[in-house]
């Protein structure tokens, strides 16, 4: 059973390592098209329609998909401190609830999301792009937690049959800046 949670594991690591690129290469785009928009705004005075809406959209989109990465990576807040100086069996419950904690945040996000989705999309396009808000809005909300109820649910199960801490603590990867 270990072999099996930890073989899962690895492969939801490389799902989320290409989520994350492609989240990253999304937030370097809505910031090439802000920076750009506000350069045809203030600067040549001619800005382009549409752009500040699809601004809007990456940005949200990013924030979902980012949260998603940082909580797959355990990059959230971890108050180490005070965990280190917990009893073990403390510690696994205060691990274990939180990632249950999470699911059913989570849980509730994919409904609620669903609902504003149908709502929204029955609004006409508006801000230049050619779709309507439900598809930046609340599609990544509903995409956002399906992913984190996934995630949520396999840290949940892999933790407690494992009782592994690096499955909910953050584990420090090899790398670092250039002049290290």
């Amino acid at each position: 059973m270990r072999k099996t949670i930890i073989a899962v594991g690895k492969v939801m690591d490389k799902v989320f390592n290409i989520l994350e690129l492609i989240t990253g290469y999304a937030v370097f785009l809505f910031m090439a098209l802000l920076f750009f928009q506000v350069f045809m705004r203030f600067v040549v005075k001619r800005p382009i329609y549409g752009i500040d809406e699809a601004v809007t959209a990456l940005m949200i989109w990013t924030m979902c998909l980012g949260w998603c990465t940082v909580y797959w990576q355990n990059g959230h807040a971890v108050l180490e401190f005070l965990m280190k100086k917990m009893p073990m069996p403390v510690r696994r419950v205060v691990f274990a609830l939180t990632n249950v904690l999470v699911a059913v945040i989570s849980y509730v996000y994919v409904p609620a999301a669903w609902t504003l989705f149908n709502m929204q999309k029955k609004m006409p396009p508006v801000g230049g792009l050619p779709f309507c808000k439900a598809y930046y809005y609340a599609l990544p909300v509903l995409v956002m937690g399906i992913i984190m109820l996934i995630m949520s649910v396999y840290k949940t199960i892999a933790f407690v049959l494992t009782w592994d801490e690096s499955v909910c603590v953050p584990v420090e990867k090899e790398g670092g800046g250039l002049l290290d």
